[in-house]
């Protein structure tokens, strides 16, 4: 998606770089650390680990490997806030409390920070801290039932984020 749209970025000349980042040859082994969860929404870590571990294998240069094995690259994270909008409420029938309203989306804003390590000597090579991304979710039914949709949006918003992390992440320079 385009969603890369809401980071923000520090441009630089490309051109003036030497080479590309050593980070970015291909075949390199990558190990994923378990993502720290600061936020309350328990096993939305997971969530991101499977769906950065699939792009990992779908769309970058790196071979992933297993946790207990050794890599050149890991990549770590910290989940540090998750936030529900509702927008476009519709009113309720009036006199009727149980129709409070219906949120026809929903906006979620996720904060994350990221670091690439090397392997070898534990170094931060590459770091992302605050990592803000925010995407909208259509929502059929009333706000107050949308836990049973919420797993669903989550694992949506996770597979959006991994996308724009690992965007941020191989496009990165310090």
């Amino acid at each position: 998606g385009l969603l890369a749209a809401s980071f923000a970025c520090g441009y630089r000349r490309l051109d003036r770089q030497p080479h590309a980042q050593p980070w970015l040859h291909k075949g390199d082994t990558v190990r994923l650390a378990p993502f720290v969860n600061k936020t309350a929404r328990l096993g939305l870590e997971d969530k991101l680990t499977k769906a950065l571990e699939y792009r990992i294998v779908a769309a970058s240069p790196w071979r992933l490997v297993a946790s207990s094995e050794p890599a050149r690259w890991v990549l770590q994270g910290t989940l540090e806030k998750v936030e529900f909008r509702p927008i476009g409420l519709t009113l309720g029938a009036s006199g009727d409390k149980r129709s409070a309203g219906n949120a026809s989306r929903v906006e979620v804003v996720m904060v994350a920070s990221v670091e690439l390590l090397d392997g070898q000597t534990g170094q931060v090579v590459l770091s992302r801290p605050g990592l803000t991304f925010s995407n909208q979710y259509r929502v059929d039914q009333n706000f107050a039932s949308f836990d049973s949709r919420e797993s669903e949006v989550l694992s949506g918003l996770s597979d959006d984020f991994a996308e724009s992390m690992l965007t941020q992440v191989l496009e990165g320079s310090e």
